[in-house]
Order: structure tokens, then sequence, then C-alpha cells
């Protein structure tokens, strides 16, 4: 006992504490984890706290794996308690990536790297880090690796082959959103054989979740969305007004009558009402996933047909005569006329309007262009018979040599010069009007022989400089263009409905009515050529009829325009 009593006391142990007494150290680093040496002998990891040594001069050693070694020297007294504290400096070393094949990302503690392998990444701060490399259509690689102070450490990936599926999936509707995996789905792109998560949506159906297992090789899925319906119903005054709604269906748009209560896809949703002698109706609503009520009451139009009006025009003047036509219906076609004027069917013109009493004249179309600029480019009218008439008559005669879009240049400048809206007629709105409410050839009956007392067009005068078959054996006074007006108005107080000029209406043109609408709108389509009526000058009175129809895509000598004014 005595042995070890004496050996302690050599050793710095219970004796010499007793003796001398002793101190303490509260041992800390950052990072932490330190190995710390005391006067050269190992006594922990930071961190390290109440270690007592004996009072006077220590040598504090701390070593960390990815730092230089610090060493400090610390006199503690007796009884006195000491903090020690390291803060590590930083240290670099450089890491290098490389795999097999090349070319893979790469990716240190989650963040995505630039480029893609060999990647050196020097210098780099030393420490423990996770290294992943990938490559599209090779096995996933994940490596932890260690780079040390002033050395450097390669990371080294052999990237298998691993089965691959491609992918082609069918989509209804096809512009819907579809991810695999959060990512964006690609036609013909191609994954590991595996479970994905496919996610499909798009407003106004049900999103899809779905887990889809992909073979090696070609796989075809489908993905088909269910649209969500709401309901809708609509109190329409006048109860009797028709009431159709469009929605958006496989593309375009579906138009369809409505019905009480009717089912209807969520999204937008277009109501249109109409009624004889009120204002059309039309709003944008949007249904959603429960029932949508909507009222619709219609304003009745508070017109007078016959009743002439002029707007002004902003530039100074006024706008050309128009005539308020009212509502009705009519049989448009001939079942006696060309194959192009057939099927024969019943019109409604639930929309009144006003129309030119006369064809635009020279002077009317001259004011456009000198306001717009266009009689810079000059005239495109050739000399004819009509020159030897004053200049207050060649005023008079209707404009010529205009194309279908001049036509609408001139329908837009009357609308921003007056205010209200100026278009060319619909070919039913047109017909509606030449007919004036009757049924015959001509607005004035079918007696061939009385034509020339009602039109202009190609008559014995006008056989006598351009002979050709079948034209009136009488004569109405002129040879080409007349001046408007010069002959009686139909039953509506129009003028030259029939003759003169021809006039361009807003319709494309087709060979037949299969297919035409049942209302006064213009009837659109494949508008390579645009349909013309009333004949010209030097038109037949077999191509002078209320029915007879014709189309062109350019302006010569026998074409013009007639203007119409929504009310």
């Amino acid at each position: 006992m005595a042995f070890v009593v004496i050996a302690d006391w050599f050793a710095g142990g219970v004796g010499p504490r007793v003796l001398l007494g002793s101190a303490t150290l509260n041992l800390t680093s950052q990072p932490d984890a330190a190995r710390v040496l005391l006067d050269g002998e190992a006594v922990g990891r930071t961190p390290l706290l109440n270690q007592r040594v004996r009072p006077g001069r220590t040598v504090v050693r701390m070593e960390h794996r990815f730092h230089d070694a610090v060493a400090r020297a610390v006199s503690p007294a007796r009884g006195e308690a000491v903090d020690v504290h390291v803060e590590f400096p930083v240290a670099t070393g450089s890491l290098e990536i490389v795999t097999n094949p090349r070319g893979a990302d790469v990716t240190v503690d989650g963040k995505k790297l630039e480029g893609v392998t060999p990647i050196m990444l020097s210098p780099h701060p030393t420490g423990s880090f996770e290294v992943a490399a990938s490559i599209h259509g090779r096995e996933a690689k994940i490596e932890t690796v260690e780079v040390l102070p002033r050395q450097n450490t390669e990371a080294s990936f052999e990237l298998e082959r691993v089965p691959m599926s491609e992918i082609h999936i069918a989509r209804s509707p096809r512009d819907l959103e579809l991810e695999i995996d959060g990512k964006p789905y690609k036609p013909g792109m191609t994954l590991p054989i595996g479970a994905y998560r496919l996610r499909a949506q798009r407003p106004g159906y049900a999103p899809l979740e779905k887990t889809v297992e992909f073979s090696r090789g070609r796989n075809d899925q489908s993905v088909s969305l269910v649209r969500l319906q709401g309901s809708l119903s609509l109190a329409v005054s006048p109860p009797d007004a028709k009431v159709e709604v469009s929605y958006p269906h496989a593309g375009d748009w579906r138009t369809v009558r409505y019905r009480k209560g009717m089912a209807i896809p969520t999204g937008p949703v277009t109501v249109r009402a109409k009624a004889v002698g009120h204002r059309s109706y039309e709003r944008r609503l949007t249904v959603e996933a429960k029932r949508l009520s909507h009222a619709i009451r219609l304003t009745k139009y508070d017109v007078e047909p016959g009743r002439r009006l002029r707007d002004g025009l902003a530039s100074g003047g006024e706008g050309p005569l128009l005539v308020v036509i009212g509502t009705g219906t009519f049989r448009m076609g001939s079942d006696e006329g060309s194959p192009d004027e057939r099927p024969v069917r019943e019109v409604e013109v639930a929309q009144p309007f006003a129309i030119g009493v006369f064809e635009t004249t020279r002077s009317e179309f001259e004011r456009f262009r000198v306001t717009t600029g266009e009689a810079a480019k000059g005239s495109s009218r050739s000399p004819g018979p009509e020159d030897d008439l004053s200049p207050e008559a060649r005023s008079r005669l209707p404009e010529t040599g205009v194309s279908w879009q001049d036509a609408q240049d001139y329908v837009g400048w009357l609308s921003a010069e007056t205010g209200n809206r100026y278009r060319l007629p619909s070919e039913a709105e047109w017909e509606y009007v030449a007919r004036g409410g009757t049924t015959a050839p001509y607005y004035f009956g079918d007696d061939v022989g009385a034509l020339c007392g009602h039109a202009n067009v190609a008559d014995a005068a006008f056989e006598e400089i351009y002979p050709k078959p079948g034209v009136a054996s009488c004569s109405d006074g002129a040879v080409r263009r007349a001046v408007v007006g010069g002959f009686p108005a139909n039953g509506f107080g129009v003028h030259d409905m029939l003759g003169n000029v021809e006039e361009w209406v807003a319709d494309c043109w087709h060979g037949n009515y299969r297919g035409a609408p049942s209302d006064q709108g213009a009837r659109s389509g494949n508008c390579g050529d645009r349909v013309v009526r009333g004949g010209a000058w030097d038109s037949t009175p077999a191509e002078a009829t209320v029915s007879y129809r014709s189309f062109s895509n350019r302006g010569s000598g026998t074409r013009g325009i007639r203007v119409v004014r929504d009310l």
C-alpha cells in the first residue's frame, strides 16, 4: 500500500493534488469532436468540461480530421476554472468526380453542380460530403467522401445500364397537363423500368393521380379526365326567345339549344338570346360544379320601319342616306333558278337594321379616300360613256372598282367617323331587302318586259355596243352605270337593288344553300371567294333576279357597295 501512495505522489495523483491543489479546464472547439491532448497526453474529444489539471503551465493541443491542429499554452492557478475554445481555421482540399461513362449529372449534399463529369472542384472545403452521380439510362450511385486538408479526393462511379421504358400516353383532353414523378411528360420519353406516379390536371376537369408500372420497351398508356359539370337555369323574357349556349369542346366551341336546367361542362360559356323585334343578347358566364342561375331580359327595338336617317361624320358632313328595315321572315332562294339558289329555306330576320337607300356613290367614296389618304394612290376607274355626264351627275354614279377588302375598309371608316357600327349586309339581309316583301323573281313582279322601267341591266342599247345573248329587249336609258336613284324604289324604299352594279355582301361563297343558317347571319367558311348580289348594268334579266347569286375575289367595273348600319 505504501508503494502505491509513493507512486501516486510522483505521478501527480491524489497526493500532489492534496498538497498543491488543482485547476479546471473547460475545452470546446468549432467544429467539435476535436481530439484533445494536454501536455502531449490524449484526454478525450471536445466538448470536454471540468477537466482537472495541476496548477501552472499546461499545453493544450486540439486536432481535427478536417483542419490543421491548434496548440495553446494556459497557466491556470489553484482552484481556477479556465475556458479554452478553439475556432479551427478554414481548410481546403480538392474533390475530383469521375464516372464511367462520362457526362453524368452530379449533386454534392443535394446541390446540383454545373456541368457534367469529369468535374474537378478545387479548392473545396474540407469535410464529409454525399456525392451522387446520375445519367439517363444508367443506375444512379451515391457515395460519402471525405475531403482532407491539402489533399485531393477522388470520387469514382461506375454507372451500370438499366432496362428502359419508352412512354407513349394518349391524353383526353389533349391539352391536359401531365407529369410523371413530378416531371413534365414528353411523348416518347424514356425512363428506367419501374413504378411511377402519374398526375394529370386541367381546369374544368377532375384531377387524376395514379401509379403506373412501366416495363421494358414501348409502353402505351391512356389518361382521360372527367369533365366537371354544373347546371344552367335561365329566366328568359320574352319566353319565346331563342336561346343557345356555347362552350369549349374538343379544341373547338360547341353550340347547343338551351334546355332548362341542362347539364353543362364547367368553365366559360357564352349565352345568346334573340327574339323578333328585340335586341340580341350575348353574355360570357363561368360555370362551376353547381347550379348557375341567370336572368335574360331582351329589350324591344324602338324603331320605325321605313324611317330614313343620316349620321354625322366626325370629319364633317353626313354619311350615306339610310332606311330602317323591320323584322320578318321570307323564303330565300328559288326552285326555278340555278342550283346554287337551292335548297329554298325559310329565313328569320329577327334584328332590324338600316341599309343604304342608294348604292355607295363616287362622291361618298371619294370623301373616304381623301380623309384616309387613299386618294394619293389614284383611282382605278376607266373612262366610259358616263363621263359625258355633268360633274354633279357623275358624282352620283355608284362607286366601282372596289375589292371586298376595300368595302371593308370603307365601312370601318364609316364606323369610326360616326360612332355606329357600319358593315356589309349578309346575303340573307340583302335578299330580304331586295324582295321588298314580295315573292316574285323581281320586286315589281315577274314581267320581264317591265324590267327596264325598274333596273339598269343589259338592254337593247347595251347590245348595240356589247353583243350578248339574252339581253332585255327594252331600253332602260343607260348603257353602263346610271345615276343612283333613277329607278323606282322597292317596297322597302330602297333603290337599285337589281342592276346598275353588283354589290358585295359579307358571306363566303358556297355553291348551294345546304347547311346555310336560318337566320340573317353571314355564312363563314373558306373565303377565297365572296358573294356578290343583284346583277349589274351588263346583266341579263336572268342574272338580275332577287335570288341570283355570283362570286368574285377582286374588284371590277361592275362591282360596288351598299352599306348596312346596326341599330
